[in-house]
């Protein structure tokens, strides 16, 4: 026998309400784990901040900062890109000491990495992102769960003063996985904040509206 609309709509309401419960739930468990996780890891020694030797000739590179958790090692690892971008990747782990030792060789391969002070690893950051503000971008989506490892540190420590650009303008490089509507879009960014002719570009392609 078929059952009665209103109840069935009763049941399927029931149902949803159940869900709704059990996903909130989930929700709270998961956000109790992360914020349990975050203040483990910000309150845990720093392992060591590197970062690369030549970072501002390059303009681009990966600083790691790393905390000690037992056995393993909690990084942070942010692609900073000092001439425009700002933070252009981040992503954070938990690994055992050989495949932290994978990670940082991997970074070595594309510059020597050398010892940067807590301090001075995070004023570079919070800097450079704000450099990158002005000018109209935004730190990656991940950065906010990369910075973790940054907990606890007073960058008000740190003496040094960090210069961004390339000959006091920006300078905006393509990567290999900067799409041609990225970097147009990058590039109609820079002209809006700086003037056709307030910053450097290399892309290796024509951009739409930016001239030559």
């Amino acid at each position: 026998m078929a059952l009665d609309p209103r109840r069935r709509q009763k049941q399927l309401a029931r149902k949803a309400a159940k869900r709704k419960k059990q996903v909130a739930a989930k929700r709270r468990e998961h956000g109790s784990i992360t914020a349990l996780l975050e203040h483990q890891v910000a309150s845990a020694p720093i392992h060591e901040c590197l970062v690369p030797e030549n970072l501002f000739d390059l303009g681009l590179g990966n600083l790691i900062v790393s905390r000690s958790l037992g056995p393993d090692l909690a990084a942070g690892v942010f692609l900073v890109d000092v001439f425009c971008l700002g933070i252009k990747n981040a992503f954070f782990t938990i690994v055992n000491g050989e495949r932290y030792r994978e990670l940082v060789a991997g970074c070595q391969e594309q510059a020597r990495l050398v010892p940067i002070d807590p301090a001075c690893a995070l004023k570079l950051v919070e800097q450079v992102i704000a450099y990158a503000r002005d000018l109209g971008f935004a730190p990656h989506k991940d950065y906010h769960r990369a910075r973790v490892v940054l907990g606890g540190i007073d960058a008000e420590a740190c003496a040094k003063s960090f210069q961004f650009g390339k000959d006091n303008k920006p300078l905006f490089v393509a990567g290999p996985n900067d799409s041609p509507a990225r970097c147009q879009q990058i590039m109609q960014t820079l002209a809006r904040r700086c003037g056709p002719d307030g910053f450097h570009y290399l892309v290796g392609m024509p951009i739409d509206g930016i001239d030559e």
